[in-house]
């Protein structure tokens, strides 16, 4: 029997995702550049085709890189800086808190009434 946590084991699939995602994140591949196809991901890393596709499925879901069909895959570039804007996460957690309170429900979860609580707090 296997004892411990198991999902603590980085997958070839895990290590290849984070890869490529910080090395568009450091720049080291620009937006439009070609980016490699799960064939050629395949043989470079020397994983089977499924991990490869998966790689590519996932930065192409992360927005940080795009299929053109005929034509190739290509960076995007890094999630827009917007994204990581403290005025925007606080103006979303408002109205996050002014859905709450308008929330008419009967009865709240305790959790997420305290968490909504928390948050609140948190934002002044």
């Amino acid at each position: 029997m296997v004892y411990g946590d198991v999902g603590s084991f980085d997958t070839r699939f895990e290590r290849l995702t984070d890869h490529y995602r910080d090395a568009i994140a450091r720049g080291e591949l620009k937006p439009g550049d070609r980016f490699p196809s799960a064939r050629e991901l395949s043989e470079m890393h020397k994983v089977g085709r499924t991990t490869a596709g998966r790689v590519h499925g996932t930065l192409i879901s992360l927005g940080l890189i795009e299929h053109r069909a005929g034509i190739g895959t290509f960076v995007l570039g890094p999630p827009a800086a917007a994204a990581k804007d403290p005025a925007a996460l606080r103006d979303a957690a408002r109205k996050t808190v002014q859905a709450f309170d308008d929330w008419t429900a009967r009865s709240k979860p305790q959790a997420l009434a305290d968490a909504i609580s928390e948050l609140r707090n948190a934002l002044g």
